[in-house]
C-alpha cells in the first residue's frame, strides 16, 4: 500500500525544481555560445541561426513545462508546490534576456558600421549577418540617406570634433579621382602620396582605412 500511495506534492514540487536547476546548463548552453562568440569578434561573429532556433525551441518547451506542473493532479499553488514552474520560468526570462542581448548587440554593430565607415558595408562583412540583418542594414542605411538629403546634411562627416578644416594624409590605396563632397572640388588620390587636404572631403576615406594621419 505504502508504494502505491501517492507521493506529497511538496516532495514532488521539490524534485521537479531539482531537476530544473541540474538542466539549467543544458538549457543555456547553447545562448551563452552565442553571447561568448559575439563577445569575441571584432565587428559580429557569423550568423548562426540553428543555435537561435534552439534557445526558442527550448524556452517554449520550458513555457510548457511550467503549464504541465501547475496542472499536475495535487497541485494547490502553495509556495512549495510554486517551485517547480518557477525554476522553469525564471530559466525561460533568462533566455530571453540573453538572446535578446545577441541580437541588439549584433543590431548595434551594425549600425555602427554605418558611421564609422561612412558608406556601404564590404561583402566580408556582409557574409556574416543573416538575411534579416542584411535587410535591416539596407534599410538602416536608407532612411540614415533620406534623414540627411531632407535636411541637407552629412552626419557622418566629422565623427570626432575637428581641430583644423585641414588634415595631412598619407594615401594607402589607389583611390582615382572623386569630387570632394565639402569642397565640390575635383580630386584624384594614389597610393604613396602624401598631401594636405580639407577634412571634410577625405573624413569617410580615412574610416574605411584608406587614408591615414601623417605625422
Amino acid at each position: 500500500v505504502a508504494l502505491c500511495a501517492p507521493v506529497p506534492v511538496p516532495v514532488v514540487a521539490r524534485a521537479s525544481a531539482r531537476r530544473c536547476l541540474r538542466r539549467m546548463d543544458q538549457y543555456t548552453k547553447e545562448v551563452v555560445e552565442l553571447l561568448q562568440d559575439v563577445e569575441k569578434a571584432a565587428f559580429v561573429p557569423p550568423s548562426q541561426p540553428e543555435k537561435v532556433e534552439a534557445v526558442v525551441s527550448k524556452m517554449t518547451a520550458l513555457y510548457k513545462r511550467a503549464n504541465d506542473l501547475q496542472e499536475a493532479d495535487g497541485y494547490d499553488g502553495s509556495p512549495s508546490a510554486v517551485m517547480g514552474p518557477r525554476v522553469c520560468m525564471l530559466t525561460l526570462a533568462r533566455l530571453q534576456r540573453c538572446l535578446l542581448a545577441y541580437l541588439r548587440c549584433r543590431m548595434e554593430r551594425i549600425e555602427q558600421v554605418r558611421w564609422d565607415l561612412a558608406g556601404a558595408m564590404d561583402d566580408a562583412s556582409k557574409a556574416h549577418l543573416s538575411r534579416h540583418e542584411l535587410s535591416y542594414s539596407e534599410r538602416f542605411n536608407e532612411l540614415l540617406a533620406e534623414f540627411q538629403m531632407a535636411y541637407d546634411l552629412d552626419l557622418t562627416r566629422d565623427y570626432q570634433p575637428p581641430e583644423d578644416l585641414y588634415v595631412r594624409v598619407n594615401v594607402l590605396q589607389d583611390i582615382g579621382q572623386f569630387i570632394g563632397p565639402e569642397s565640390g572640388q575635383p580630386l584624384e588620390l594614389k597610393r604613396g602620396d602624401h598631401t594636405l587636404l580639407r577634412r571634410g572631403d577625405i573624413e569617410h576615406l580615412i574610416r574605411q582605412g584608406l587614408l591615414e594621419h601623417s605625422r
